[in-house]
Order: C-alpha cells, then structure tokens, then sequence
C-alpha cells in the first residue's frame, strides 16, 4: 500500500519521533519543515533529519503536495506555524495539530484554517512519543478524523476518534493533567516533606499499598463518592498536613489548596442532602458535585472572564 504524503510542521522531539516511526513502518514519503527560532535549534533540527534520511525544507511552500500534516511545534507558535502554513495547503489537506493546547486554544488555532471547513484535526497526543513514537496513543476529533485515522492504520498509528468538534480530544488531554500534574507536584511536596521528616520510603510504600489493595478505579470510585459525605473531615486532615510539611521548612502549596478545596465542597452541604450516604455510582456522584458547585457552560465561563462588565 502506497503510504500518504505526510508532512510534519516542526522537527524537535515529537515530529522528529513521529517520522522515525512512520519510516520504520513503511509510511516513508515525508517532508519536514521548520523555522527555528536560531543556530543551535537550526543545527538540531537539520541533524535529527540527516539521521533520518529526510530533507529539512525552510519554506512552507514545500508543504504543498501532502495529503497529511502534523503540526508539532511549541505551544505559543501553534497559530503562528498554522497561518504561516495554509496558504501553502492543498485543498484537501489534513492539518492534524498534535501539540497540548487546552481546547478553546486548539478550536482557535483550528479557526486559522477556517477557509476550507474540515480541514482540521485536533489530535492528543496521550503517551510519550520519544518511546511509542507514531504509535504512541492519540485522540482525535474533528470532521476528518476518522480519515486520519483510517489512512495511518496500516502504518502502525493508534488513533481513537473522540468526536467531530475540534477541541474535544485536547479537553481530554488537558483534564487529564489536572489529575497527573496535580499528583506530580503533591508527590513532590509530600515526598520530600517526608524525606526531612525521615520517613520518605514509608510514606511512599504506604501510598503505593493503596493501589496494590484493589483497582484503580475502585480507588477512584471510593475517593470521589466518599468525598461527597467526608469533604469536612478530610479537609481537617488536609489542613494538619499542611502544617507537618511547613514544619518541614518547605511551602506548603499543594496541600494548603487542597485543604481549601475541600473546605468549599463540605460547605455545599451535600452530607446532609445525603443523610450522610455517599451516591450511588462515580457518575452520580460527579453530577451532583458538578450540580452543587454551580454547573457554567465552559464558553460562558470564557465570556465572563473576557467580559466582566458583564
């Protein structure tokens, strides 16, 4: 099978990763294009293309036959690369922009391609392309979606369509992070608290109990449904946590903000709606959570903050 011509919009680590993989898998006709910023990340991107065999182009206009193109460039240069771009575009180009942007930004940069509806793809990219390279894990959404998705799975990709409005599969990516951002930067407060405190390893194993107990959903079942009926207690732990790590001579950051959040959600009052008995399932419990703490469409969320006269 004849491979599409691919493009790639930015040789760093992902496109530069994509294109190993695409090339070990047969999908070899690849163009690359760039613009770096200067010498040291010229002579990067011209290397990284040397040891591929592949042609680095300077000019867009070298874009003009692909079929598909990947946009991985750095977050604040993803409409700049895409309006730089499209006057080169064929008519019935994919533009698959991979780069983590939250959804109201990748919508935007979508918009930059509005000239020919569809054109766009919003891909997430949801593993780490310098190990799973082109077959790392992706969401897309948008009108061709499933086109990019059945045109690359001969070559090995893993595309999963999330849905048809650009801007999903990054509201996927970037919710995510609240989670695993959010755990990196409390492990980190909690661990080298506990270091200082001289129970580092204990405090760690004791945590990692917690998933060899049961499964992670099961975790997460029980955390957020209890939630609803133990917030006030919690917090009250949340809060003694916080002082042990300022003890510690460190900022207590993370766990000041949870012990506040937690605070907000046992002052909603949901124990006693509840008599006290958690809902029945993870999705009634998000609904009623979502319900009690005053439930904004995310664009009128966006509109208040750009209008607050209104």
């Amino acid at each position: 099978m004849r491979g599409p011509r691919i493009g790639i919009i930015g040789f760093g680590e992902v496109g530069s990763s994509f294109a190993r993989g695409l090339i070990a898998d047969g999908a070899g006709d690849i163009v690359a294009y760039d613009a770096p910023p200067g010498p040291t990340e010229r002579g990067l991107a011209l290397r990284r293309a040397g040891e591929l065999g592949l042609a680095l182009a300077f000019d867009p206009a070298a874009l003009a036959d692909r079929e598909i193109l990947f946009s991985s460039v750095t977050q604040d240069a993803a409409g700049d690369a895409a309006a730089t771009v499209a006057p080169h575009l064929a008519a019935d180009a994919i533009y698959a922009d991979v780069n983590s942007l939250s959804p109201a930004v990748k919508a935007a940069v979508g918009g930059v391609l509005d000239a020919i509806p569809g054109r766009f793809v919003d891909v997430a990219i949801m593993g780490a392309p310098v190990s799973g390279l082109h077959r790392v894990p992706l969401l897309a959404a948008g009108e061709r979606a499933a086109k990019l998705a059945g045109r690359l799975a001969p070559f090995g990709t893993d595309i999963r369509v999330v849905g048809r409005e650009p801007g999903r599969a990054a509201a996927v990516k970037i919710l995510r992070s609240v989670i695993t951002k959010g755990l990196e930067t409390l492990l980190v407060e909690a661990l080298t608290a506990a270091r200082r405190h001289g129970v580092e390893a204990e405090v760690l194993n004791s945590f990692l109990e917690i998933f060899d107990r049961r499964p992670a959903l099961d975790f997460v079942d029980f955390l957020v449904r209890s939630d609803t009926v133990h917030a006030g207690r919690r917090a009250l732990e949340a809060a003694q946590s916080a002082d042990t790590v300022a003890v510690a001579g460190l900022e207590p950051a993370m766990s000041r903000a949870v012990a506040a959040r937690l605070s907000q959600l046992a002052g909603l009052g949901l124990k006693e709606r509840l008599g006290g008995v958690p809902p029945a399932s993870l999705s009634d419990a998000v609904a009623l959570l979502d319900e009690a703490l005053g439930r904004r469409h995310p664009t009128e969320q966006r509109h208040g903050i750009e209008h607050p006269q209104n």
